[in-house]
């Protein structure tokens, strides 16, 4: 590999790198101050429900199932909206490979290829930036919002 392909491959993994440590730190807020509540009062409803000495199993395994539905939902609600997260960013920097391949020809130099590859990063950490910028907060309020309204929902499963 030559020097700039070396660069290259350093400005990608340092994109990469970024991009994930920005993510997993605003999840982490989310995890303790929403997901493990739902969670732990997962547990003290199952709990609640296997104490139930006089109840048969099958209404025992009907109360936990209940129990467990907000959590469910919680992590449901996390992944899909993750996964659009996700993928709009990978949709522009999807973008910005399709039109750094646009301008090349097909006998294209390798000081033009080289070229395109720089505008292709330079676009990704475009990309990377915006959505780190104003996606990442927006996802955050969004599901801040709805996993309050879990927590207030999952008040009647737990009593």
């Amino acid at each position: 590999m030559d020097k700039l392909a070396d660069t290259l491959q350093r400005d990608l993994n340092k994109l990469q790198t970024n991009y994930q440590k920005s993510v997993e730190e605003a999840l982490g807020i989310l995890d303790t101050g929403y997901l493990r509540k739902i969670q732990a009062n997962f547990f003290r409803c199952g709990l609640k429900c296997c104490e139930n000495t006089s109840a048969p199993v099958d209404e025992v395994q009907r109360c936990i199932q209940r129990c467990e539905t907000p959590l469910s939902r919680a992590h449901e609600l996390m992944q899909s909206e993750v996964d659009m997260f996700q993928t709009r960013t990978q949709q522009c920097a999807a973008e910005c490979a399709n039109r750094a391949r646009d301008k090349l020809t097909t006998d294209a130099s390798e000081s033009q290829m080289k070229a395109a590859q720089r505008e292709v990063i330079t676009c990704s950490q475009a990309c990377v930036d915006n959505q780190l910028s104003s996606g990442l907060p927006a996802l955050i309020t969004r599901l801040k919002e709805q996993l309050q309204k879990l927590k207030q929902d999952e008040v009647g499963v737990v009593s």
